[in-house]
């Protein structure tokens, strides 16, 4: 994880060929942008987590391709739930797989190990995991260990922004060059820094696509 001026840069690795490694870099833009990293010439996607009131909040998804247009197929994918989008309930903006009806949860899938989750759906997969928690959370009764670091790191950055603003400075993230990012998944060598060594792929570039592989 590494802090920025705008937020945080999130980097996930594992081995690919011989003195490399895979990595997925994610961004985090203040105060709730996130981007996930790309697969090859598929579209960018992301989310925007937008408090409501104490104990909730809007989630946008968000799928664009700095080159060129949406395909017919990526937009009908997206108005079907597919990817990171769920399909909505018509004129509305609930998800049509929700808490009120157990996110549709298949135990006959689960268990003739055709789902793991038995929720159908990356985001709602996600959605059901997150609200299954309740809204607040007694923190102090955490065990939060090392792959928790991304969690971690946010929470102190969030406070830092936090306090800065309670000092007089102007909030993080208004700045819109540091709008200006890209999520990436690269190779990279295995001593290199993953910040440092992507470089221009976590930078927007006009005309040029993401750093996928």
């Amino acid at each position: 994880m590494i802090e920025t001026k705008g937020g945080m840069v999130i980097g996930v690795r594992r081995p690919a060929m011989a003195g490399k490694l895979y990595w997925r870099i994610t961004q985090w833009v203040m105060p709730f942008h996130t981007m996930i990293p790309p697969y090859g010439d598929n579209a960018l996607n992301g989310h925007a987590f937008v408090p409501i009131d104490d104990e909730n909040c809007m989630v946008w998804c968000f799928t664009h391709h700095p080159t060129r247009q949406l395909s017919a197929h990526e937009l009908e994918t997206m108005r079907n739930g597919g990817g990171i989008h769920v399909k909505l309930l018509p004129g509305s903006f609930r998800p049509v797989v929700n808490k009120d009806n157990d996110y549709m949860i298949d135990r006959v899938a689960q268990r003739h190990h055709k789902s793991y989750s038995g929720v159908k759906g990356i985001a709602m997969q996600d959605a059901a995991i997150q609200e299954s928690c309740g809204p607040i959370q007694d923190r102090s009764r955490e065990n939060l260990v090392s792959t928790d670091n991304g969690v971690i790191m946010a929470r102190a950055r969030l406070r830092k922004a936090v306090l800065a603003v309670t000092a007089g400075a102007a909030p993080d993230g208004l700045d819109p060059t540091t709008h200006a990012v890209r999520s990436a998944a690269i190779l990279l060598p295995e001593a290199a820094s993953f910040y440092h060594a992507a470089g221009d792929a976590l930078v927007v570039r006009e005309g040029i696509a993401h750093a996928s592989v």
